[in-house]
Formats: structure tokens, C-alpha cells, sequence
């Protein structure tokens, strides 16, 4: 299997992820804050889950798309041939691995803070859930980074590896 293939694997897996996550959410928020009751309520759930499920169907329908944005292209090789891969490649798949691993947790959250804010009355106390989704935006930050700057974590892994290694003395 290429790495290629395998983050193929992980986004299709994200996606279904993404999808039980949302459907779960939004039982718990429907027994919690009976969005029925107001329309102010229901369309912003509607317009939140819509958007989920958008993105889900794109990571399904996608998944090799968002695996070639991620990973470098390999140079084109024979059929039946295969290339050895480099630590660099393995490094970016890892990267952008842990990166979707991050984004499983932040993005689901924040879906249900942004349901929670967008159909709260004026009177309610939201403080508490606006500062949950400003630590749940930053983790989706550092998976978004990590999925897609895998080349900038990549410097500062090699960077890290070899601190305080004098260069060799000829």
C-alpha cells in the first residue's frame, strides 16, 4: 500500500468519523435544548449540520484528491515497479496522520459549540462555550497545520533531531 493509499484510507475513515460524530452530537444537543421549538434554533442547526455533511461527502467522494494536496507526488514509476520511500515521505504521512487524529476531536467540537452559539438566546451565558471553542479552534489549527504543513513540521523535526550536533571538523 502507498502512503498515498494510506491517507486515502484515514480520510475515508475521517469522513464516516465525522458523519456518526455530528448524527451523536446533535441527539445530545436535541435532548438538551429542544431545538424544535425555535425556528432561530433549528436553522442554525440545519446550517452547521448541512456543512458537516458536505465536507463529509467531499472526504468520501475524495479521498486521493486530499491525499495528493498532502503528500508530495513520488516520481512516476513503471507498473509493478516499486521505489523505495523516503523517511521524508513517511514523515509527511505521519504528520499528516496525527493531524487528522487532532481535527477527529477539534472539528466535531467545534460543530457544537458553533450549534450551541449560533441558536442561543440573547439571555443566556455563553462565556463558558465561547472559551471551550477558542481552545477547540486552536487544536483544529494545529491539525490543519499538521495535515497540511507537513513540510514546515518536517524542518523543525530534522531541525530538533540534529540540535546540538556540532557539523564534523575535517
Amino acid at each position: 500500500m502507498t502512503p498515498h493509499q494510506t491517507i486515502a484510507v484515514a480520510v475515508r475513515l475521517f469522513a464516516v468519523w465525522l458523519v456518526i460524530t455530528v448524527i451523536a452530537n446533535l441527539i445530545s444537543y436535541n435532548a438538551q435544548f429542544h431545538w424544535q421549538d425555535n425556528p432561530h434554533k433549528l436553522l442554525g442547526t440545519v446550517l452547521v449540520v448541512s456543512l458537516s455533511g458536505l465536507i463529509a461527502l467531499a472526504l468520501w467522494f475524495f479521498p486521493l484528491t486530499v491525499a495528493r494536496r498532502l503528500l508530495p507526488s513520488a516520481s512516476p514509476q513503471p507498473a509493478g515497479a516499486t521505489l523505495p520511500v523516503t523517511p521524508d515521505v513517511w514523515l509527511a504521512m505521519g504528520c499528516a496522520l496525527l493531524g487528522l487524529w487532532v481535527l477527529t476531536s477539534a472539528l466535531p467540537a467545534l460543530i457544537r459549540d458553533s450549534i450551541i452559539l449560533t441558536s442561543s438566546d440573547f439571555a443566556t451565558d455563553t462565556s463558558e462555550v465561547k472559551h471551550w471553542m477558542l481552545y477547540h479552534l486552536g487544536g483544529a489549527v494545529i491539525g490543519l497545520w499538521l495535515t497540511l504543513g507537513a513540510k514546515g513540521f518536517r524542518r523543525l523535526f530534522w531541525w530538533a533531531q540534529s540540535a546540538g550536533i556540532g557539523k564534523p571538523s575535517n
